[in-house]
């Protein structure tokens, strides 16, 4: 599996190049340069019996050839991402009957956000090339609530020597709950510093500082890395957590894994829509998602 930008371009770049630049160097998103095809056959009747990293797995074997990283490496990076005493429910994701609807409940991670489900598995994925290589890196994060915390968890559980965070949140805009999960965690690898301005106003000077050094990103040593919902990483192990919950949807309403003509319609509250991505690229693979609703409040 090789990656492109979204501007184009003929250039195609491996797993780990496109996860740890975040932007392509054109200034554009790195995508897949093909998708892989899921069917009901060769996969979701398989995988409708797996467990939750085990499904992880299936999936990301998917999008990182196995020369980057092997079978036996990238089992246990799934297995470390999703560990079952940091999620409050056996399923991880549990799905439940409300009236005519079912609610996918994604908040038992240890933040108790949605974002862990899928930010444990970055991490662990840039901690695992950050040894193999032998190299240091510093994670850049701009933060208004909900990805600095997960990111801090999971950096501080990784607790890689290679591996450290900066995460930048804006005074007085993030909840008192969120800013003592961000500033209450005493670790060596996690660095947290506030900012005067709005939410998106630390997007621009990350975004520069990391292409800024696309072509040799070694700055005195060290590798500088963006977390945010730009990196390709995160839609990707998003995908999971669809398909898990489309599985689990089948279950419940007696269907059969990958019937096109049962839909499974899905309405998720999006920001910058990282997650909405994860859902679309689920639904242009194979897995019969039907809609596709995005919530939005003034602060999208």
């Amino acid at each position: 599996m090789k990656y492109k930008s979204t501007r184009g371009g003929h250039r195609e770049y491996t797993f780990e190049e496109a996860l740890f630049a975040g932007y392509a160097p054109d200034r554009g998103l790195f995508v897949p340069a093909s998708l892989p095809v899921i069917t009901a056959e060769q996969h979701l009747t398989q995988w409708s019996k797996l467990s939750f990293p085990q499904l992880a797995y299936s999936v990301l074997r998917m999008f990182v050839h196995p020369s980057e990283i092997n079978d036996e490496d990238l089992k246990s990076i799934c297995d470390k991402s999703y560990p079952r005493d940091e999620f409050d429910d056996e399923s991880f994701i549990p799905v439940k009957k409300l009236g005519s609807a079912f609610v996918a409940e994604l908040f038992h991670g240890p933040t108790f956000c949605f974002k862990d489900i899928g930010m444990r598995g970055v991490i662990n994925l840039l901690a695992h090339f950050a040894t193999v290589r032998g190299r240091a890196v510093t994670i850049l994060v701009a933060t208004t609530g909900d990805t600095g915390p997960a990111a801090v968890h999971a950096v501080n559980d990784v607790a890689c020597p290679l591996l450290s965070i900066i995460v930048h949140y804006p005074r007085g805009q993030i909840s008192d709950f969120q800013r003592k999960q961000l500033t209450t965690v005493d670790s060596k690898y996690v660095k947290v510093v506030s900012f005067e301005g709005g939410g998106d106003d630390m997007d621009w000077p990350i975004k520069e500082t990391l292409l800024g050094n696309c072509d040799d990103i070694a700055i005195g040593g060290r590798t500088f890395c963006g977390i945010n919902s730009y990196n390709i990483g995160r839609p990707l192990l998003q995908i999971v957590h669809f398909i898990w919950i489309y599985l689990r949807m089948a279950e419940r309403l007696g269907i059969e894994p990958g019937d096109k003509y049962c839909m499974i319609d899905m309405v998720i509250p999006t920001g910058a829509m990282g997650n909405l991505t994860g859902g679309y690229m689920a639904k242009l693979m194979g897995v019969p998602i039907g809609r596709l609703c995005a919530g939005v409040n003034i602060n999208g």
